[in-house]
């Protein structure tokens, strides 16, 4: 647990992580004050739509956690090899792109698969 534990607090998770307690905060604040009590349009309060008709708050929330999931489990293997901590450095830094890239992929996928099958 430890393990788990050392690795949301060191970089590249570190990064994802400050955002990710930004992001629940804002969803429990949503979900608290429940938007759309007031006879407003509930997705008013969650940020305007994309082209798709997903709330972009909804999107880069998915974003940025599947982020902090992939950039995790990364780390925890990265802390495995014994390399160079100049090697290390780089190999950190290219699973922080890597994240955000799966992320945003995995993230479009999910509003495609949303867009065609809501009918």
């Amino acid at each position: 647990m430890q393990e788990i534990v050392d690795a949301v607090v060191s970089f590249p998770t570190v990064t994802f992580t400050a955002a990710l307690v930004v992001v629940v905060g804002f969803w429990v604040f949503v979900f608290i004050t429940r938007p759309g009590r007031d006879g407003r349009h509930p997705r008013a309060a969650t940020g305007a739509l994309d082209r798709e008709g997903i709330a972009a708050t909804a999107a880069a929330s998915l974003v940025l956690g599947l982020s902090w999931i992939s950039s995790l489990a990364g780390s925890l293997l990265l802390r495995g090899l014994e390399v160079a901590d100049s090697l290390h450095t780089v190999l950190a830094v290219l699973l922080l792109v890597g994240a955000v890239a799966l992320a945003v992929l995995a993230t479009r996928l999910a509003v495609w698969i949303w867009r065609h099958h809501r009918g």
